[in-house]
């Protein structure tokens, strides 16, 4: 099918692109010219439409305009200006325009007007072609010679071109009283078939059309034409969207008819619906981009105010996700983000908006929700959901994010409002250490009493080492056989004093993590524990390491091990008596980072264990490729041990495992009697436990080095 030309005249570069690619997108071809002298040297038979801007530099495009109605008649013009003053509208209609467009113009706008208007052209020019088809139905009473020759105009008429024509009853089944050999080119069947069988053509018809068309040949019988939009089956059973034109006129007996002409139009309806995806979608996730975003929240806020319900606005940007784009590159990245939006989209009703707004910002629209706690529910599930590991490059990967949370009021109910309120909680959620909501509170709320907490627990944490108030108490490593100390686990306690006494690590060190104070505070332990092992050495006491827990976000540090390496210097420690300990569900969520960090180790002779082994799906052949000595196992399965049925088959799983892979494996946990008797029947390599001991202070382990007897069996 020949592609339509549309001359653009317009002094301003940027809008001449813009319209050529629009109108290139939607399947036509463009040329371009900026002033009256540049346009009247394109004008020739291939320009199919012009489209016009009335202010220009010098000669008007009405000058323009002028100059094609006197050279190029049949080509329609269209008009554009920012101006919209009725003098312009009405000299421009006068002098033949076809069509008068007010800037800005909309990219579906200025495809829609094209397409109107060489529709109209094509319509106008078949409506000549079958003027003459009157002509020639005359002449073939004249004479049988001209009536052969007219029969060979006809025929070349009605196969040349793309359009079917028919002609058809006016009253349903809207029976095909004629119709053009080209309709088995367009949808399988023969002309034959469609007047032998009286509801064909109707048949044919999508089933969620049909009750359309039939309404609007009704409406057309009365207003003597109309022009229909609807699919049609192929005969091979695939469907195509056609455009069904047609006027009413009488028969040879007077009786009406309708007479129209088909053309496919399943091009030009995919190139819209791509427009309308390009203006408002975002291209990588497909979700509503910022422009659609924005027309929605408007609508929402309409509505809620109307209504008198209430709405929440969540403004999102993703915590950790830089290291992505760095370490895998931007096409991971971009896995990454559509991700994200999949699992966005399962944490709201159908009833909301998720929207890309940019980068990794993202923004959840709530309509017509029962409360700011419904809102929050609806943040905790994000964020509990955009933590599960992600798969990227057969690696798992965890993101964070942090989420601003802002509820219409009368003080703050417009778009820009809303959106710049939750924007700025979305920033002091930020600061509290990120990956958490917060919701926006004017100067007389102030923060919940939950955040407000935070807080505080925050700032006193950032004071606790100056105020020397964090410990370490230790924990004995004792063989399962044997019962004697193998070594220490050293456990990190916050002793704040007073009434709030003393806090274990569960109550702070998450905190810790969200705020970055873990890895000053890991710090001080991994020194702190490593000068203690010196000193129970210098009292001569046994030789056993101490193991320190770590967390991904230090071993993310690009110098942790020079870290390591300096504070084992500082202490004059050998590095065969520190074990770093690593839970395996920041394992899991590890990066390409802290496997390259966990090698530096393992060249300086620091052995590694997996703390919490067990709790998770890890990867074996990850665990294989991984440098690891021992595996911890989680305290629940050990829990688990001496409950009947079979309660311990994980637990002997783990540690046939752990032997066939060269790993010692230590039970965490062990409480009762039963519990020490299946470790040692399967061969444990060692236990912590309050069966042996709980942890106690750095003193109170002196005299269990000291006594170097059995922890067990006394």
């Amino acid at each position: 099918m020949k592609q339509s030309k549309i001359l653009i005249v317009d002094d301003q570069e940027s809008l001449r692109e813009a319209y050529s690619q629009v109108l290139e997108h939607a399947g036509f071809l463009a040329c371009t010219a900026e002033d009256y002298d540049q346009a009247i040297t394109l004008i020739d038979d291939s320009i199919d439409l012009a489209l016009l801007d009335i202010q220009l530099s010098g000669k008007s495009g009405l000058d323009i305009l002028t100059y094609i109605r006197g050279h190029r008649p049949d080509c329609p013009a269209i008009m554009m200006s920012g101006y919209a003053d009725k003098q312009n509208t009405i000299d421009a209609l006068r002098q033949g325009a076809a069509d008068y467009l007010e800037k800005p113009i909309a990219p579906l706008e200025l495809v829609h007007s094209v397409k109107h208007c060489l529709d109209f052209r094509a319509l106008k020019d078949e409506n000549r072609q079958l003027q003459d088809f009157q002509v020639m139905h005359q002449q073939l009473q004249e004479s049988e010679a001209e009536a052969r020759m007219a029969n060979e105009r006809l025929n070349f008429l009605l196969t040349s071109t793309a359009a079917v024509i028919y002609a058809a009853e006016t009253t349903a089944p809207y029976a095909t009283l004629f119709i053009s050999e080209n309709i088995q080119r367009m949808c399988g069947h023969k002309n034959e078939e469609c007047t032998s069988e009286a509801d064909l053509r109707m048949k044919q018809i999508h089933p969620d059309d049909l009750e359309h068309v039939q309404a609007e040949l009704v409406r057309g019988l009365k207003r003597g034409s109309s022009r229909i939009e609807y699919r049609l089956r192929h005969k091979d059973g695939h469907y195509f969207w056609v455009a069904d034109e047609f006027r009413v006129e009488k028969n040879r007996d007077g009786e009406p008819e309708f007479l129209g002409f088909i053309t496919d139009i399943t091009d030009q309806k995919l190139s819209a619906e791509k427009i309308r995806e390009m203006a408002y979608s975002d291209p990588l996730t497909g979700l509503p981009n910022r422009s659609l975003y924005y027309d929605r929240l408007q609508q929402t806020l309409a509505q809620s105010h109307r209504n008198k319900t209430n709405m929440a606005v969540l403004f999102m940007d993703l915590d950790y996700f830089k290291p992505i784009n760095d370490e895998l590159g931007h096409e991971w990245g971009d896995q990454a983000l559509i991700e994200v939006s999949k699992r966005l989209q399962e944490c709201i009703r159908e009833t909301d908006t998720v929207a890309r707004i940019g980068g990794d910002e993202f923004s959840i629209i709530l309509a017509d929700i029962a409360s700011e706690k419904a809102a929050c529910l609806v943040a905790d599930k994000v964020i509990a959901s955009i933590q599960e590991p992600m798969l990227l490059k057969d690696t798992h990967y965890v993101l964070g994010i942090s989420i601003g949370i802002c509820m219409k009021s009368q003080e703050h109910g417009d778009v820009e409002t809303c959106m710049r309120l939750a924007d700025d909680a979305m920033y002091q959620a930020k600061e509290m250490g990120r990956n958490r909501y917060c919701i926006y509170r004017n100067s007389g709320q102030g923060l919940s009493t939950e955040l407000s907490e935070e807080l505080l627990v925050e700032k006193a944490l950032r004071q606790a080492i100056a105020n020397d108030e964090l410990v370490i108490h230790y924990q004995p490593k004792v063989g399962v056989k044997d019962g004697l100390i193998t070594g220490t686990h050293a456990l990190l306690r916050w002793n704040r004093g007073g009434e709030s006494g003393m806090f274990y690590p569960n109550q702070f060190l998450p905190i810790a993590n969200k705020t970055g104070l873990i890895v000053p505070i890991g710090e001080w332990v991994l020194r702190r524990a490593c000068t203690q092992n010196r000193t129970w050495q210098d009292a001569g006491l046994p030789i056993v390491p101490v193991s320190v827990n770590v967390t991904a976000e230090q071993l993310r540090h690009p110098d942790f091990s020079k870290l390591v390496a300096r504070i084992l210097d500082e202490c004059n420690l050998d590095s065969s008596m520190l074990q770093l300990e690593i839970s395996e569900n920041d394992l899991m969520q590890h990066s390409t980072s802290v496997i390259k960090t966990m090698n530096e180790l393992n060249d300086l002779n620091i052995k590694m264990t997996i703390d919490n082994f067990g709790a998770g799906f890890f990867s074996l052949q990850s665990l294989k490729d991984m440098p690891v000595h021992e595996l911890k196992m989680n305290r629940s399965l050990v829990n688990q041990i001496g409950e009947g049925g079979d309660s311990g088959q994980i637990a002997n799983a783990i540690i046939a495992m752990g032997h066939i892979l060269n790993h010692q494996v230590v039970a965490e946990g062990v409480e009762t009697n039963d519990q020490l008797q299946f470790l040692r029947a399967h061969d444990s390599d060692g236990m912590l436990g309050y069966l042996s001991s709980p942890p106690v202070p750095a003193d109170k382990i002196v005299e269990q080095l000291k006594n170097r007897k059995s922890m067990l069996d006394s």
